[in-house]
Order: C-alpha cells, then structure tokens, then sequence
C-alpha cells in the first residue's frame, strides 16, 4: 500500500522532518515499511530542494500500516509532553489517491482502513480484516 504523509502547517519542514526521524527509528516500522522524504520545490535563491514536504510510505501488510499509526500517534503525543502541552496539536495528514485523513490520539489502524475505503474502496489497499490487497 502506498500512502503519504505530510504536516499540516508546516512551512518550514521542521515537524516533517522530525517526523522522518521518528518514524525512521521505529524498528517494529523498519521491518514491513519503506520511508522515502520527498522535499518541496526550491526556494528563491536555493540551489536544492526545499524543506521536506511528503513522506513517502510504502507498507507490505496491515501490520504496518497499524505500527504506523502507533507510531504516528506516539509522536504526536511525544511532541505535545515536549512543548509542555501549549501550542497548537501537531496535524499529521495520511493520504492516498489525493485524499487525507488526520491521524489523532485516538486514531487506530481499523479506524484509518475505514476511513481510507470509505473514501476510495478501490485504492485502500487493505481489507478490513486487515489483509493486504
């Protein structure tokens, strides 16, 4: 299955980019996931790319896909604790096919293949019995 994922108001990439490291360490991840950063376009001046924008994610089975939201969910939280829980919550979108679901606290593996079928059945990827397509 592949999916995106992106930082919602994150001009600058810094949340995205700490996300990347996150999910990069997660050993559980590592092992049905592949983790591509996908940098936006340059910004006058620059030579390179600019600030990551997308995190490319390609899951073998719905193992990952639920290790993936744990992981997502226990960063969100992580980053909240860290900033003393003042500021605005961290928006972490999950997306396939042009459409985005935001993953909360509360966010569960079955709750996102839902919400991914219910929005493009076709393009899930997953059944909700938690088998790869």
């Amino acid at each position: 299955m592949k999916l995106w994922l992106r930082i919602d108001n994150d001009p600058a990439g810094t949340e995205a980019t700490t996300l990347y490291r996150w999910l990069a360490r997660d050993r559980q991840l590592a092992r049905h996931a592949r983790l591509s950063p996908a940098a936006g376009a340059p910004v006058d001046g620059e030579m390179s790319g600019g600030s990551l924008e997308t995190i490319n994610v390609i899951l073998s089975n719905s193992i990952a896909l639920a290790s993936l939201i744990t992981s997502i969910v226990a960063f969100r939280k992580a980053q909240k604790q860290q900033r003393g829980g003042s500021g605005d919550p961290i928006v972490v979108l999950l997306g396939r096919s042009g459409r985005s679901i935001a993953i909360d606290d509360d966010s569960t593996a079955e709750g996102v293949v839902e919400l991914l079928e219910a929005a493009d059945p076709a393009a899930a990827g997953v059944t909700s019995d938690g088998n790869a397509r």
